[in-house]
């Protein structure tokens, strides 16, 4: 299992994971319709790399994509970036963004440099929360109704997790 820069060959395994409604329910994304958008997805990605304030990664797991992670919103000056992450439902529950994250964590602050990162969260997303304080983030405030997507209200719960904090937790 590794994380690894997304090509044109992974546009189907993209489209299936960002085409299910379950997947995208908490994100600011409709679900994809065809590969067109996969590959409309794949230049977005390509376009905040080359201007610098993303980073997105496939999550190889036995040979396919399953899943991706994004640093997003990257703050160069502030030291600070949005972490997200999304995983195709038939892997949910078997700890693999548990294993995965910290390689993200650790590229964030080690090889970028930076000081916080934060997630907002749907506060029903009981699984990333719980994955994100096992990760050692931190409840920093609710947004109310900050969000309408896909026909729901949504409120957004921001975490936040500092270098200083992820060094001492985890070792790094």
């Amino acid at each position: 299992m590794c994380f690894r820069w997304l090509t044109e060959n992974d546009l189907p395994a993209l489209q299936k994971i960002f085409s299910q409604p379950q997947v995208v329910r908490f994100m600011s994304t409709e679900p994809q319709q065809d590969e067109s958008q996969a590959r409309a997805y794949l230049q977005s990605i390509r376009d905040g790399f080359a201007s610098g304030d993303l980073y997105q990664w496939g999550l190889e797991y036995r040979g396919d994509i399953v899943g991706t992670s994004t640093l997003a919103g990257i703050e160069r000056d502030n030291h600070h970036a949005e972490i997200g992450f999304a995983l195709s439902p038939e892997y949910w529950g078997k700890g693999l963004m548990r294993r995965a994250i910290p390689a993200v964590l650790g590229f964030a602050f080690e090889r970028l440099g930076l000081r916080r990162i934060t997630a907002d969260v749907d506060p029903r997303n009981t699984p990333s929360l719980r994955l994100l304080a096992a990760l050692g983030f931190q409840e920093e405030g609710l947004l109310r109704q900050r969000y309408e997507h896909m026909g729901e209200i949504q409120d957004a719960l921001i975490l936040g997790l500092l270098r200083d904090d992820w060094t001492r937790d985890n070792g790094f």
